[in-house]
């Protein structure tokens, strides 16, 4: 196999998403977003209203069409997960020794009462348990119970904000992945052309076949991204990753659920079976979370985004530092620094993946071989359904993917993928003639007189989703 660095270029490889929040929620924020390089946005549907995520997504396309780049959007699904619900005075400061309530009986707290949903909560604590606040930040211990309340000492304290989640360890959910809750968010986003659908607390893969079928039943096939933050979803972890579309490193619940020191071999493992399947891997979670306060991050935060792009991962998630933060644009500024150093030094297979294990596989690990040899400049994919340029990204080619497609709900869903940059094209009837590519290269800035292209699509007769042509074209 041949290996040499990745050319240092205008284009990052590893995808940014930015969580949209009441900090970003403008026009002007959303495009500075975009300028800075933000390629997908994620809506996180544990927080605010459907009126609210309208007005988003409606300004995240203008964006889009003004600045004529793709954006997709991911809606991230609350899913079955514990939180607490509305606090009158926010932050609520907890200290330990404290006594407080959690109460599944109030929709808003009151003195030394926090209220918490859904209304099982209860049954899954004893005297004793411990129960972890905002991602672990807080932790108390269960003193006692009555009917909906749960009486608990704060064993270490802190701020506690609306909607932030609830996690007890080592108990297992009574309800599957999609709630009743999460049905209507879904009718909402598919209505409003979300992009991709991320499924939080999935436990196994038929949790992905139940959202599936409810997508289906209202007439879409929008990708689904499988949430890992379950102990039961590690257990199961194959099985989920090959039926998902794309997966994620929840880390904050992980953290929670397995503890600390395993989140970073976890991690790995969960990268290093979504590069080996194909499928698009984001790693989240405490990203850049010192620059909610400060201009600069920590050197650990800059290694650990480096050991990511490393592991493999596809994209890298900022949640509360583009929702809530104050430096948002200086967040997304240091992603796309670290990720352009960290991808100048990678080479062609570095990911050590496995051999191909049907054509269309065999095709796009071709195709990447190839343009190593040749040290092609672009390696071009004519995808309808993305398929194409997916496989190519498997195998993670020194060149960036230039992807045209007729479609843009497809261009969109590409942004998500590493190394793929997506056009949108008209549709090609018959064969990929090599002057159709040579236009739309220049079209989009790329094709330069004697430079090499590695050309890849399916056969003019062949099935959507089907990847069998490769072709060496010269530039003229």
């Amino acid at each position: 196999m041949i290996f040499y660095e990745l050319r240092w270029c205008m284009h990052r490889f590893t995808k940014i998403v930015c969580t949209i929040g009441p900090a970003t929620s403008s026009r002007d924020a959303i495009k500075s977003l975009v300028k800075a390089g933000m390629d997908v946005v994620r809506l996180n549907f544990s927080h605010g209203t459907h009126e609210e995520h309208a007005a988003r997504i409606k300004l995240i396309r203008e964006v889009s069409k003004e600045l004529a780049t793709p954006v997709a959007i991911i809606q991230d699904l609350p899913g079955p997960k514990l939180r607490v619900g509305k606090l009158p005075n926010e932050p609520l400061r907890l200290e330990a020794g404290d006594r407080v309530t959690l109460s599944v009986s109030q929709q808003v707290g009151s003195a030394g009462v926090i209220p918490v949903h859904p209304e099982g909560f209860p049954r899954m604590v004893d005297v004793g348990s411990e129960v972890y606040l905002a991602d672990g930040m807080i932790r108390l211990r269960v003193v006692g119970k009555n009917g909906p309340n749960v009486m608990c000492e704060v064993e270490v304290g802190g701020n506690l904000t609306t909607g932030k989640g609830v996690n007890v360890p080592h108990v297992k959910g009574e309800v599957g992945a999609v709630t009743e809750e999460d049905v209507e968010h879904i009718r909402f986003g598919l209505s409003s052309g979300v992009d991709y659908i991320a499924l939080s607390f999935v436990r196994s893969a038929a949790d992905l076949d139940t959202a599936r079928r409810i997508v289906s039943e209202f007439g879409s096939d929008v990708p689904l991204i499988a949430k890992i933050e379950k102990a039961e979803a590690v257990d199961r972890l194959d099985d989920i990753v090959r039926r998902s579309d794309a997966v994620m490193v929840a880390r904050g619940d992980l953290g929670v659920e397995l503890g600390l020191e395993n989140v970073p071999l976890i991690q790995k493992r969960i990268i290093r079976l979504s590069n080996a399947m194909g499928r698009p891997v984001i790693t989240a979670t405490q990203i850049l979370l010192s620059m909610l306060t400060y201009t600069t991050p920590t050197r650990a935060e800059v290694s650990d985004i480096a050991n990511a792009i490393l592991d493999g991962t596809d994209a890298l998630m900022l949640s509360e530092e583009t929702a809530v933060g104050a430096n948002y644009l200086e967040a997304v500024g240091v992603l796309d620094r670290v990720c352009r150093r960290v991808e100048s030094e990678l080479g062609y297979g570095s990911q050590g993946l496995s051999e191909a294990e049907s054509v269309e596989d065999a095709v796009g690990m071709a195709a990447c071989r190839v343009a190593s040899a040749i040290r092609a400049e672009e390696i071009v994919a004519y995808t309808r359904s993305g398929s194409t340029a997916r496989l190519i990204a498997k195998y993670r080619p020194h060149t960036e993917i230039v992807a045209f497609t007729p479609s843009e709900s497809v261009a969109r869903r590409l942004k998500l993928v590493w190394g793929v940059l997506p056009f949108k094209i008209d549709e090609v009837v018959g064969e990929l003639q090599p002057e159709i590519v040579e236009q739309a290269l220049r079209k989009f800035g790329f094709a330069k007189s004697g430079e090499k292209a590695v050309i890849v699509a399916g056969a003019p007769t062949g099935p959507v989703g089907s990847t069998n042509m490769i072709r060496v074209q010269l530039i003229h």
